[in-house]
């Protein structure tokens, strides 16, 4: 929707541990040590280490390797400004939050109090 401000890092991702994953009917969180979040209304992707992205809009269709991440650690973080938000995992795994910039909300990053809209 909003978009990613360019020069926005998101570097306290790093280090963080992955403490729970949530579905609710429109929307996955991913929760973190230390009080990092990331919901995601749109489009989600994950790449697991020596395969393909896929991407959906139900992230049902991607759970399994997402909640093989629980308790694993975000070694790097990439932002592809204005569109996208990658986490990679310990393991390899890439997850990627995708802003389509169409006019709905996409996802959201929660970091203590404060929360960024995209």
């Amino acid at each position: 929707m909003y978009g990613i401000t360019a020069g926005e890092t998101f570097g306290f991702f790093e280090g963080r541990r992955l403490d729970a994953v949530t579905y609710g009917r429109y929307k996955v969180s991913l929760f973190f040590d230390e009080g990092v979040g990331l919901d995601v209304e749109g489009v989600l992707a994950v790449t697991v280490t020596g395969g393909d992205e896929r991407s959906a809009e139900d992230a049902r269709d991607l759970a399994a390797p997402l909640l093989d991440l629980l308790s694993l650690t975000v070694t790097a973080v990439r932002v592809d400004a204005p569109s996208s938000l990658a986490l990679e995992f310990e393991n390899g795994t890439v997850v990627r939050a995708i802003d389509d910039l169409g006019p709905y909300e996409c996802f959201d990053v929660h970091h203590g109090g404060h929360i960024w809209i995209m």
